[in-house]
């Protein structure tokens, strides 16, 4: 899926760095950190969701403290690359609550998992009964996560365009001469 080109006001980008942040963090309070009314800021938060620029709010968890302290990545392959093969293997991702990203990688495997397990013999449950009993999977490669150096989830709004939010290009300087029509 290639990347949409989307230009964003810098005061939305203002915004959305804020939200990435500060989630839960008040309307009023949010507008005053960029300058602007709580409706104002209203009105662009709303339509940033409207354009699906803003997908969902979340709660970010410590893994550890709930009891998931095991996380894998894993490299699957597919036997078969035919439409029923892969629908298979997209309801079972979607069914699957250990799973809680994949992406469909190019490369040696087909595609990438990320796994939130108990421990080892949870993991081990979920690839023996689970992951390696749906159909079409050719080859599972398991790395298990030792520590985490990084982990992110805001993304780099540096690196988008900004635009001019609609406005009108700037006006053109008098040189003296008239314009013909």
């Amino acid at each position: 899926m290639a990347a949409e080109n989307t230009t964003l006001h810098p005061t939305d980008k203002r915004i959305l760095d804020i939200l990435q942040m500060q989630g839960r963090i008040p309307n009023v309070q949010l507008a005053a950190e960029v300058g602007l009314s709580p409706s104002a800021v209203l009105e662009r938060v709303r339509k940033l969701e409207e354009r699906g620029i803003i997908e969902r709010y979340v709660t970010l968890l410590d893994n550890r403290k709930i009891g998931l302290g095991t996380i894998a990545f894993v490299a699957v392959s597919l036997n078969l690359h035919n439409p029923d093969s892969i629908e298979n293997f997209h309801r079972f991702i979607a069914d699957s609550e250990k799973v809680l990203e994949c992406y469909h990688v190019a490369g040696g495997e087909d595609y990438l998992l990320k796994v939130f397990s108990r421990d080892i013999d949870d993991y081990e449950h979920f690839l023996l009964n689970s992951l390696t009993r749906t159909k079409g999977i050719d080859k599972v490669k398991t790395m298990f996560v030792l520590s985490t150096l990084k982990r992110e989830t805001a993304m780099p709004l540096g690196e988008v365009e900004i635009g001019n939010g609609g406005k009108a290009a700037p006006k053109r300087r008098a040189t003296g001469k008239k314009r013909r029509r």
